[in-house]
């Protein structure tokens, strides 16, 4: 079946009685371009949206191409070029067990307009160091990789990152050099953030995270005493220092969803994140954008899966924190 045709019905059925203006806001012909632009492989790629808690709706959009879907095949973006082209083709070129090297992921700021200069993500299973220096050979950016190594060096034994992201496509100033490296804890670490505020604060001092607020420090031990998995973002610069920016993620199951039990767990943690200031109540409509439809035309059939599948606070250097949660788009 056509995947721009249910690209396109997925949007509309996340989007109705509403939602679009609710939650996604903007204009929905750029994130519409820029998953035309994305296709590779013959899968329906993995779609994520990204949206504000708070403030003015807009989006933000994100497209995933799997391992399996493209490896060991000669393929191509249908509407990127040149380094884009070079970081699929190295991607389909691995020969991992266990496909460490996962997705691969293309991000665009459509809220700003932009849909010629994605960041490039890795995602990946396995923490092998060397994977995401290949990677930032492939993408042209072999200006980064002293910066990675030395923030695998600086990071406590007990993180792993999960993926790493360049701007490989933009210039001058906005070509500032850094990366986005989004870090993985585990269940114990998490356990003794949520009650040890000294030691959370000693491991982002670790990786140059000197001054970070009581603010940002508490909001992150929210995260952690939750039953759902954290996760923290950084940008790396030079000699791999993380800047003054903290995101703080955590990550939904369906069946965070789909449980009673569960879901009132996301709803509790929601309502904390809207009483610290950082959400309004729009967060209320995430339950009524997901859904599993099946589509049949002609004599195909997909099922097109929808959820909210993560939630992250920010603090920003000088800047007010913010909150955002993501919806995913499937189709198999």
């Amino acid at each position: 079946m056509d995947r721009q045709y249910l690209f396109e019905l997925m949007y509309v059925l996340m989007s109705a009685d509403g939602r679009r203006d609710a939650l996604f806001g903007g204009d929905f012909k750029l994130a519409s371009e820029a998953f035309a632009r994305s296709l590779a492989g013959k899968d329906f790629p993995e779609v994520w949206f990204e949206l504000p808690l708070a403030g003015e709706p807009w989006h933000d959009f994100h497209s995933l191409v799997s391992y399996d879907d493209v490896a060991g095949r000669k393929v191509s973006y249908a509407g990127h070029a040149g380094v884009y082209d070079d970081a699929l083709a190295w991607f389909a070129a691995q020969t991992l067990n266990e496909s460490a090297a996962h997705k691969l992921a293309l991000s665009y700021d459509t809220s700003r307009g932009d849909v010629e200069s994605p960041a490039v993500q890795l995602l990946r299973n396995m923490n092998d160091p060397g994977l995401p220096v290949d990677f930032l050979n492939a993408v042209g950016r072999t200006d980064l990789r002293d910066n990675y190594l030395a923030f695998a060096m600086r990071m406590p034994s007990d993180w792993y990152d999960c993926y790493v992201g360049v701007f490989p496509g933009r210039e001058g100033a906005e070509c500032d050099p850094w990366l986005r490296v989004e870090c993985m804890q585990g269940m114990s670490t998490q356990r003794t953030y949520a009650n040890d505020p000294d030691r959370l604060r000693a491991d982002l001092e670790s990786i140059g995270m000197a001054d970070v607020s009581e603010e940002a420090i508490a909001g992150t031990q929210l995260l952690a005493r939750s039953p759902f998995s954290l996760e923290m973002q950084f940008n790396i610069g030079a000699d791999g220092i993380a800047r003054p920016t903290l995101s703080s993620c955590v990550r939904f199951e369906p069946r965070d969803w789909a449980d009673p039990e569960r879901r009132e767990r996301v709803y509790e943690l929601l309502g904390e994140v809207q009483r610290l200031g950082m959400a309004d109540n729009r967060w209320k409509l995430l339950l009524e954008a997901s859904f599993k439809k099946r589509v049949k035309k002609d004599d195909e059939t997909v099922f097109l899966t929808c959820y909210a599948p993560g939630l992250k606070l920010r603090w920003r250097d000088g800047q007010a924190p913010d909150a955002k949660v993501y919806l995913i788009g499937m189709a198999n």
